[in-house]
């Protein structure tokens, strides 16, 4: 029985098909008024053209009653092309149609999906085009054709904060006539901040937690293992400190390690990683060019799009500490650490594997000859402006071990250096010329309102009031001074 119903479905399935491809209702402009005149000329039932047609019973069923009634069938507005007909005079207007109608048309368009764009910044929305990001993918290329990267050495580091979101939904059902009431928002969590490093291969670097405070809580000690570190901060943010030891004890060892491991010792690795200004120290980046480690940075505002660690590995691991993450019932600082030493492992683990690591550095394009199926995507150019970064020495988007651009990053250093302490010097001059003339102005005034400088007014003690005194009383025909307060200023 299974089996005739399941050829009956498959007949009506093929006599559609072959109608809908026929030059008799081709003639007909949309897919409801074609599966309408076939359904009308009993070719397939009703039943079988919404199933396989991909359209609403209510919509076929009203297409039908018009053709037997001899009226035209209402059409859809296009939604996807909503440009204006010749000789409209309005302007381009959107069409807003409900989510049923859209669900229904992708149904139509196999080669449709719906998705959410996703939000950025201004800055990150200038940059997002071929203009700026082709020259930079070009010289990365160039850099691939070079050396011949393994993926194994290929590199990216980055930082991502692990302050988790607290939910503030919450419906609350009352009486019609009452109001629903208050609720305390959620104490805001401290930030935290993991620094993590993975290789196009799928591996994973060891990772170090910032954590905000001035030692190591005793709640975190159990995810303390040799892949993840933490460090107290004092603010829990990456700073040039923080960054220069990262990167010299456990970045690079890791790097070198990881080339020996591999017996590829003779190989050069490549590091790619953001324009942070924690990473201007050009000390640093002289120990990598000395381990033959190429470190190139990213167009600035471009890490969305450019960068493996942005494109897959933290949106997992942030959507898994979002799920995971329950707030404890006691709002002490103790029971959060508690709750986030819960699910911080099981999140790190599901973001790091390999499989989703590989994804990263694909959708990036920052593989060799990859860079095509990512600018494909872009828009030529952008109509926004792009901030430039003229406050600092110039280190975007380029080879930052490079010999030129090391020697040239010390000498603005230097510069700068000296430039500071020259403002220092003038400020400290015109402070104590400051000084010099007060203390001039001091001398140059009367005795009488000298001592008055060096005294207040007194409260006194029947009411709440304050006065002025004169400090050069007469007693006797003589003149006294009071003392209130100490001052260099005593007579006798």
């Amino acid at each position: 029985m299974k089996l005739l119903v399941k050829k009956k479905a498959e007949a009506a399935q093929k006599r559609l098909k072959e109608a809908m491809s026929t030059l008799h209702y081709r003639k007909y402009e949309t897919r409801l008024e074609r599966i309408a005149h076939i359904v009308n000329d009993n070719v397939v039932r009703l039943v079988d053209g919404v199933k396989y047609g991909g359209i609403s019973k209510k919509s076929l069923e009203h297409a039908v009653k018009a053709i037997k009634n001899g009226r035209p069938i209402a059409k859809m507005e296009n939604i996807i092309n909503d440009s204006e007909e010749e000789g409209e005079k309005e302007e381009n207007k959107k069409k807003t149609v409900t989510l049923k109608t859209v669900y229904a048309f992708i149904q139509r368009h196999p080669e449709l999906k719906s998705s959410l764009p996703k939000q950025v910044d201004i800055n990150r929305l200038a940059a997002s085009c071929q203009k700026i990001l082709k020259p930079w993918y070009a010289e990365l290329q160039s850099f691939h054709d070079e050396n011949k990267y393994p993926e194994e050495l290929i590199f990216n580091v980055d930082e991502s904060s692990l302050r988790i979101p607290t939910s503030t939904r919450g419906v609350v059902v009352h009486p019609a006539d009452e109001q629903a009431g208050f609720k305390m928002t959620a104490e805001r969590m401290p930030n935290a901040t993991l620094v993590a490093g993975i290789a196009a291969d799928g591996f994973s670097l060891p990772s170090v937690v910032l954590w905000p405070s001035a030692n190591l809580p005793k709640e975190l000690t159990t995810l303390l293992t040799p892949s993840l570190d933490i460090w107290p901060n004092t603010n829990g943010w990456m700073e040039k400190t923080s960054f220069k030891k990262y990167a010299l004890t456990v970045l690079l060892p890791a790097i070198i390690d990881r080339r020996k491991r591999i017996l590829k010792e003779t190989h050069r690795c490549l590091l790619l990683l953001d324009s942070h200004s924690s990473r201007a120290d050009p000390t640093i980046w002289r120990q990598f060019k000395e381990a033959e480690i190429d470190v190139i940075t990213f167009v600035p505002h471009t890490t969305h799009i450019s960068q493996p660690l942005d494109r897959g590995v933290f949106a997992v691991l942030k959507s898994e500490l979002s799920n995971n993450y329950s707030s404890p019932s006691s709002t002490s600082s103790s029971s959060k650490r508690t709750a986030v030493a819960d699910v911080l492992p099981q999140a790190l683990h599901t973001a790091f594997t390999p499989s989703v690591i590989k994804k990263a550095f694909i959708n990036s394009g920052v593989l060799s000859n990859g860079s095509g199926s990512v600018l494909m995507k872009l828009p030529q150019s952008s109509q926004y402006f792009i901030p430039s970064h003229s406050h600092c020495f110039d280190f975007f988007g380029k080879e930052i071990t490079k010999e030129k651009l090391l020697d040239e990053w010390d000498e603005y250093n230097e510069k700068h250096k000296m430039k500071i302490e020259e403002i220092e010097e003038k400020e400290k001059e015109i402070e104590e010329n400051v000084e010099k003339e007060n203390e001039i102005e001091e001398e140059e005034l009367p005795l009488e309102k000298k001592v008055k400088r060096k005294f207040r007014k007194i409260k006194n003690d029947d009411d709440e009031t304050s006065d002025e005194f004169d400090p050069f009383e007469r007693e006797n025909g003589k003149r006294k001074v009071r003392r209130v307060i100490d001052s260099s200023f005593v007579f006798f």
